[in-house]
């Protein structure tokens, strides 16, 4: 079971002393409580709130996914258009928190699906995913510091006033834990779309675009159904433009309901 003690302890003793050192950090006027809801949000969204979807390759994905933010650890040789994002969770955790040594290392030791599921009851197996349920508060710690990095990256890398516009709409967000929440989960969930391989036919599906999608207003909850439907129309262009040999129409529902579900109370 996921705790919230923990989590809320972790928080005021280091991700808040680190992060919320700085004035202009977006989650400044989060509660350390806030944040450990946020970190429960994703647990539930990412593995259902199961310790087994810590460890998880799915049989429509080339490559395996661990932890509560399912950071995808890639193979040698296969090549997606994603950012291994495992990676640097074991090296943002591993400051904090020792680290198995076999999971240091770029890629993942599996070729295939095949060779991870016969190694999932294997002693390296099972203490990874001791590993990941024990380092819960971390993940989401690391999750929201790379959050704010990358997007104040993202706001600085635009032009002055497509930058303002977007900045405003990020900070009605983040005046709610559950606007604050949409932002992250969404990066977490489908990228910031700013990386020039994450496109289908030249466009993004990134939390830029939903952004950019979405209408302006000076209304959280407004600007929060906004976003929602936004993420949405986004991921349904997204379907359309993809490969055909990859079916993305599968993930479509799964993924709508996720999307509309940050607009509920």
């Amino acid at each position: 079971m996921f705790k919230f003690t923990s989590l809320t302890f972790v928080f005021s003793a280091f991700f808040t002393a680190n992060l919320q050192a700085s004035s202009s950090a977006l989650s400044a006027d989060l509660s350390a409580s806030d944040m450990a809801w946020i970190g429960e949000k994703i647990f539930q969204n990412e593995t259902a709130g199961k310790v087994e979807n810590l460890t998880f390759w799915s049989p429509n994905e080339e490559f395996p996914s661990f932890g509560i933010g399912h950071f995808i650890w890639i193979p040698n040789q296969v090549e997606v258009p994603f950012e291994p994002t495992f990676v640097e969770m074991v090296a943002f955790v591993s400051q904090t928190q020792p680290t198995p040594k076999w999971i240091q290392q770029r890629h993942a030791p599996w070729a295939n699906k095949a060779e991870f599921d016969q190694a999932w009851w294997s002693e390296d197996m099972q203490a990874l995913r001791a590993w990941l349920v024990k380092t819960k508060p971390q993940q989401t710690a690391f999750i929201m510091q790379r959050f704010e990095s990358r997007i104040h990256k993202l706001l600085n890398d635009l032009p002055e006033q497509q930058s303002a516009k977007i900045r405003a709409k990020i900070q009605i967000l983040s005046q709610t834990r559950a606007g604050y929440f949409a932002l992250i989960d969404y990066a977490n969930f489908k990228g910031f779309g700013d990386q020039p391989a994450e496109r289908y036919q030249n466009q993004g599906w990134g939390l830029l675009q939903v952004l950019q999608t979405m209408p302006a207003s000076s209304n959280p909850q407004l600007a929060l159904q906004g976003f929602s439907q936004a993420a949405k129309a986004v991921l349904v262009q997204r379907v359309k433009n993809a490969p055909t040999e990859r079916n993305e129409q599968r993930w479509m529902p799964g993924w709508s309901k996720r999307v509309t579900a940050y607009a509920r109370p």
